[in-house]
């Protein structure tokens, strides 16, 4: 008779860990279960404590790689996949602690809301004292409280999207895996709980919340991916190619390239913080190809509407600005300070339709007199109608400079190398940039009497 839920175990030399592990898996209240441990070659004793429980508890079915994988937890994960029987599949690190309800909990709440998956709360161990703090998951926060999410939109998927992709937490329907082919994305990586986050939430229709803290999270542990620097942290950027060729082929980027533009910004301002500085020119290298899948309007519009620390903005703008030099100095501690280097940051980070605006505003609260020069109210209003006058070229300097960007950010994004009208409107914006500096040249040449 199948099991109701396959519990997938991934391993690899954690003895010191693996029999806690496996304690709280074995007491689970739900016993109509199967626990595949999957082992990734380690060289400890972790293959001998798992072959030992196996022989306690048949629901156990250890299946002991002779050598380590290439990249993260991917390959064993899969081969637990391959051999679960369950109408559900859960993960479990072998390293983590569960709550012996927890399976039971994800279960009942999945069949009660006919969802593709169910998800718990957890917290943070640190590695080695197994202090627990609650994780940094802001979009836990605001759907904790539901009951379901049902997923059938664009805009109900992107919650989802925004919580942590690790999939320890979840439950899954295992024909929402089988019938849509996911697996955990293999290769020279790792972060490969990103992809699979992305598959199943856009191939799933409803999320059953379970808010209670079941699953105990170890962190910082030696060993750890996550706790690793240089070209392997880099690694983490191969997901933004696995979740941007999974929307490509799925004829999804319309909807979510604007969240995976996030996930770029977002993961950029991780590994900015816990990289070393040595790895700048690498770094820079490997960002350079993703934020070129993007218009600079998109990336502009992004960092417009979301919030990243001063360091992040100037990565990115050095990118934009394809400045490996500058965005080094940038990771070693640089800040555009210069008159020349603010402007240059501002133009690339606002695009020159609001770098003008920005400029004028700037303008016009420097030259507005706030007194009156020697009484004459009459150079005071000329003053004001020169502005004034520059204000309205402007403006309509704005209206042709964001029809330019739309038809470029349009034809960027289909592909379409037919930019003949783009050349008009850029033909027309920069009669209209010389006719404003003229203008400028000439009221601004106005002596004021002191």
């Amino acid at each position: 008779m199948k099991p109701i839920i396959s519990i997938v175990v991934t391993s690899y030399n954690i003895e010191k860990y693996i029999s806690a592990c496996l304690d709280g898996l074995i007491n689970q209240t739900i016993t109509d279960i199967e626990i595949i441990v999957v082992d990734d070659g380690s060289t400890d004793r972790t293959p001998e404590i798992i072959t030992e429980y196996a022989s306690i508890d048949k629901r156990i079915i250890p299946v002991l790689n002779k050598e380590n994988s290439i990249g993260g937890v991917a390959t064993p994960a899969n081969v637990g996949i391959g051999l679960a029987k369950g109408k559900y599949i859960g993960f479990a690190d072998g390293d983590d602690l569960y709550d012996p309800g927890m399976f039971q909990a994800l279960y009942l709440a999945a069949e009660k809301n006919d969802a593709s998956m169910s998800i718990c709360a957890y917290k943070e161990m640190s590695g080695e004292l197994n202090e627990l703090k609650a994780p940094f998951d802001p979009a836990w926060e605001v759907i904790k409280e539901l009951d379901c999410i049902d997923t059938t939109t664009v805009e109900s998927k992107k919650k989802v999207l925004e919580l942590q992709p690790v999939p320890w937490r979840k439950l899954y329907k295992a024909s929402l895996l089988k019938d849509n082919e996911i697996l955990f994305p293999v290769g020279p990586y790792f972060f490969e709980d990103n992809g699979f986050h992305w598959f199943t939430t856009l191939s799933g229709t409803k999320v059953a919340i379970v808010n209670e803290t079941l699953c105990f999270h170890r962190k910082n542990r030696v060993g750890q991916s996550t706790a690793s620097d240089g070209n392997r942290l880099l690694g983490v950027f191969h997901q933004h190619s696995v979740i941007w060729r999974f929307l490509s082929e799925k004829k999804l980027l319309g909807e979510y390239r604007d969240y995976s533009l996030n996930w770029l910004g977002v993961h950029l301002s991780w590994v900015q913080q816990v990289i070393s500085p040595t790895y700048s020119n690498e770094f820079y290298k490997t960002l350079v190809p993703h934020f070129d899948l993007y218009t600079h309007s998109e990336i502009r519009h992004h960092l417009s509407n979301k919030y990243y620390d001063r360091k992040s903005v100037e990565l990115i703008v050095s990118v934009l600005r394809k400045d490996c030099s500058f965005f080094c100095e940038i990771m070693n501690g640089k800040v555009s300070t210069s008159y020349a280097e603010k402007v240059k940051f501002n133009l690339f980070k606002l695009g020159p339709c609001s770098f003008i605006c920005m400029v004028f505003r700037v303008m016009k609260t420097k030259l507005v007199p706030t007194k009156k020069i020697n009484n004459d109210s009459a150079v005071n209003e000329l003053i004001l109608s020169n502005l004034n006058d520059i204000h309205e070229q402007l403006s309509e300097l704005r209206c042709d400079l964001n029809l330019a960007n739309s038809k470029i950010a349009q034809l960027e994004i289909s592909c379409i190398n037919n930019n003949a009208d783009v050349n008009h409107s850029l033909l027309a914006v920069g009669h209209k940039i010389s006719e404003v500096e003229r203008l400028i040249e000439n009221k601004l040449s106005i002596k004021i009497k002191t």
